[in-house]
């Protein structure tokens, strides 16, 4: 097991890529401290861990509120004496709206929930890993930090500083020996991967959508030893949609065989073309 007898804080992660992240983390033998606004959704995962037989506990917590996080950190010191891993995965897309319709109200409320949450919590955690001697920080960003999704401005402006973030966090972490990188999702698919493929599509190179057991696994991967020498990173976990030159120039794209037959699969499940 990858993460054996580490502490975890996973937040948001009563939901989505946040439950697979503590989901994945429990089965590698850490023990999962689950923070979430959401308590129903949070006690939930928790005890969906117990019935596994992981460790884990859920704390309610408004990660942008000072507060409430220190509330968090000192929960998990005093249960578990050590905080090795913290995963800033709580975020809102926020309201929709042309860029000269957005309230104030709106802005303030995305970017304190998906920026400067994280740097909240990264201080604050942070500041116990730095005592240790040790730690590791994975923020999840989003690849609309890199081409901006249209008409949620407020939600691409902080998944971008999220990724400013841990590059300064990473250069004045490391005296302490701790790591700070970045999961930059694409299109993810809030399913099982068991119940269901995800859907086909021609915005990525891989021809589909992704699934957060995906994203659970390079969190795995940032938060184990196999990652040791990589701080200050972001790593894009989108299928290739940020390199797709198909689509950026409207180029041809060769027939995948594979997709071929997949979507042949779909359509005969479904009765054909009319």
């Amino acid at each position: 097991m990858r993460l054996k007898e580490k502490v975890a804080i996973i937040t948001g992660a009563g939901r989505g890529i946040g439950s697979t992240i503590a989901g994945r983390f429990a089965q590698e033998g850490a023990s999962v401290v689950i923070a979430d606004q959401d308590e129903e959704s949070g006690r939930r995962v928790q005890a969906e861990l117990h019935s596994a037989g992981a460790n884990a506990i859920f704390v309610r917590t408004d990660v942008s509120s000072r507060p409430d996080v220190e509330i968090l950190v000192d929960e998990t010191a005093r249960r578990f004496g050590r905080i090795d891993i913290l995963v800033n995965n709580a975020a809102v897309l926020g309201e929709n709206g042309h860029f000269l319709e957005i309230s104030q109200a709106v802005w303030d409320h995305v970017v304190s929930v998906n920026q400067t949450a994280v740097f909240i919590c990264s201080q604050l955690v942070g500041r116990v890993m730095a005592k240790a001697g040790r730690g590791n920080i994975i923020n999840i960003s989003s690849i609309n930090g890199t081409v901006p999704l249209p008409r949620c401005a407020a939600y691409v402006t902080a998944k971008y500083g999220v990724e400013s973030l841990t590059r300064i966090a990473a250069n004045e972490l490391a005296p302490y020996n701790i790591r700070v990188n970045t999961i930059a999702p694409g299109p993810i698919e809030n399913r099982p991967p068991h119940l269901e493929r995800p859907r086909l599509t021609e915005d990525t190179l891989l021809g589909r959508n992704g699934l957060p057991h995906e994203i659970a696994a390079a969190a795995v991967f940032l938060a184990s030893e196999e990652s040791s020498f990589i701080t200050g990173q972001r790593i894009a976990v989108d299928g290739g949609m940020l390199v797709n030159g198909y689509r950026v120039y409207d180029v041809e794209r060769p027939a995948s065989p594979a997709l071929l037959a997949e979507h042949q699969q779909d359509s005969s499940a479904l009765g054909g073309d009319n």
